[in-house]
């Protein structure tokens, strides 16, 4: 007897990933998102540098004990586990302190981020302690209106209840101004929560989809609404992991509802072991007996729904025509570059090298994923960019999808004024080059380089700054010419060195500088700004 043909899960894969992308936070959200976390993460280094000097005078001058010190900001939440929404708008940051943490310490750290923060960006931020939440408020005015929480909180109070639990002395006893306890405890619970988040769920794509999916699903559905949070991340792991091949979303969300359906929520069941606890602890203690009823009554009910066709009533929309399927089909990922943009946005790519003759480069372009270093070359940016994607999704497991030869490498490449080697370049997703106001030129309509080479040969250009940040930066190039140094800058290393040489040409031949400013398109001042760059999970300060 031939067995029974396995079941496909094509409509339901149809069904969660148009869904998904309803769901998914858009472009400029994520931006803004990045932009702030960014900003106070390295407004937080700032203050931490000043307290360390203040810390390292106090000790040199003998006048008692010296402030607390911070051990760094990481990202916990959904930042660092990339699961947000569209709509989300709060976003979570722990900052660990080697101390007790103290009222008097949070309001400290919270007036001079208000200082700090205004030397790293121009961007406007309320920021306001919260003694109540053991925490610092930092809220963007602007839209979209964002609230970033940073918890205080120190290694120091998981030591000091173990002892207490244990029956052991402690050396010291709480300061009277210590922040609350719990808040403390669940800020380091948050941070072990995303460590283990990174590890074991980041790299099952499907797994993230779903979680999505039953984050949307709790917040629309009020049943539902107990189960979001870390016990919906530890049931989605658990139910999708186990599986012995990979699943497609449709499958891997079936299978979810299939786990809640079982029983594993209500009384006496296997119920949800929380992995971050050194305690055998379920991580839906706080659920009732009738919540727990409630969500396994609900999730079979779902389950029957799919089986008659009708999943698109359980994710709250409508059913999918021909049309609507033949533009999601569309909306796909295209290529590697937005297949692993997907599965890990925010994810930064770095010129690492470039070689080659000036009329055929070689673009060397670099990227980091859990922690391993992926390099791949090219004809342009955009390729090398390519390359590398296919080599991060090839390590990771994904299928790649279907994608045609990138534009850049059908066409020859023109001659271009050669590009400054000096540091790593962080060239963020985009155009490769991003000239503004067109190319720089002289009155002759040369390149300024290359005019300038025809008067002196063997010119040294030499990178003289970086500032600003990773997708906003200024380059300043200098070239000596005659012993007469001339500057310029730009937006990237191309137009730097082109108006430094353009500078020159003023200056020491006038008569091939451009006469009519009006002919002379040179590339305008940039805003100037000083960042620092975090990892991916958070910035370590010590």
């Amino acid at each position: 007897m031939r067995p029974p043909p396995q079941r496909t899960f094509v409509n339901e894969d149809r069904y969660v990933k148009a869904k998904h992308t309803t769901v998914y936070p858009s472009a400029e959200q994520l931006d803004a998102v990045q932009s702030m976390v960014s900003n106070v993460e390295c407004a937080l280094k700032s203050v931490s540098d000043w307290l360390n000097e203040k810390e390292s005078s106090a000790a040199d001058a003998g006048s008692g004990s010296p402030q607390s010190k911070l051990r760094g900001v990481l990202r916990v939440g959904l930042v660092a586990k990339g699961l947000l929404l569209k709509g989300d708008m709060e976003l979570e940051l722990v900052l660990l302190s080697r101390d007790m943490p103290t009222s008097s310490l949070l309001r400290l750290i919270s007036g001079k981020l208000s200082e700090f923060i205004k030397d790293v960006t121009e961007e406007k931020y309320v920021i306001t302690p919260s003694i109540q939440d053991a925490a610092i408020i930092v809220t963007s005015p602007k839209e979209p209106i964002l609230k970033l929480s940073i918890h205080l909180t120190s290694p120091v109070v998981r030591e000091q209840v173990k002892k207490e639990a244990s029956g052991e002395p402690c050396a010291e006893s709480s300061p009277q101004d210590a922040l609350d306890r719990q808040k403390c405890l669940t800020s380091l619970a948050s941070l072990r929560q995303a460590k283990w988040f990174q590890a074991k769920v980041s790299e099952l794509e499907s797994c993230v989809i779903v979680i999505r999916i039953l984050r949307d699903l709790c917040t629309r559905v009020s049943t539902w609404a107990p189960l979001k949070g870390w016990i919906l991340e530890l049931l989605c792991q658990k139910a999708i992991s186990t599986s012995e091949r990979l699943l497609g979303p449709g499958e891997a969300f079936r299978r979810v509802l299939e786990c809640l359906a079982s029983g594993i929520l209500i009384e006496g069941g296997p119920g949800i072991s929380d992995p971050c606890e050194r305690d055998s602890t379920d991580a839906g203690a706080h659920l009732t007996l009738q919540q727990r009823e409630d969500i396994t009554q609900s999730a079979q009910f779902a389950l029957r729904l799919s089986a008659f066709g009708q999943l698109y009533k359980v994710l709250g929309m409508d059913r999918l025509n021909s049309k609507f399927a033949r533009l999601l089909k569309r909306r796909e990922p295209a290529n590697a570059l937005m297949k692993l943009n997907q599965l890990r946005p925010g994810t930064l790519y770095r010129l690492a090298s470039q070689s080659g003759p000036e009329h055929e480069p070689q673009f060397t372009m670099a990227v980091e994923v859990d922690g391993v270093t992926y390099e791949a070359t090219g004809p342009s940016k955009r390729s090398a960019k390519l390359h590398v994607a296919q080599k991060v999704l090839q390590a990771l497991g994904v299928p790649l999808p279907s994608e045609a030869k990138p534009a850049d490498e059908n066409k020859s490449q023109s001659v271009a004024a050669p590009v400054v080697t000096g540091s790593d370049e962080t060239t963020p997703t985009g155009s490769d080059d991003g000239t503004e106001g067109g190319p720089i030129l002289t009155k002759h309509g040369k390149n300024p380089v290359m005019e300038l080479n025809e008067n002196r040969r063997s010119l040294k250009y030499e990178l003289i700054s970086v500032k600003g940040r990773f997708n906003d930066k200024t380059f300043t190039i200098e070239v000596e010419v005659d012993g007469q140094k001339f500057q310029g800058s730009g937006s990237n290393k191309k137009l730097a060195k082109a108006n430094a040489a353009l500078a020159a040409l003023e200056q020491l031949f006038p008569e091939g500088s451009p006469a009519d400013p009006l002919k002379k398109k040179k590339f305008p001042a940039m805003v100037k700004a000083t960042c620092y760059s975090g990892s991916s999970l958070g910035l370590f300060l010590s």
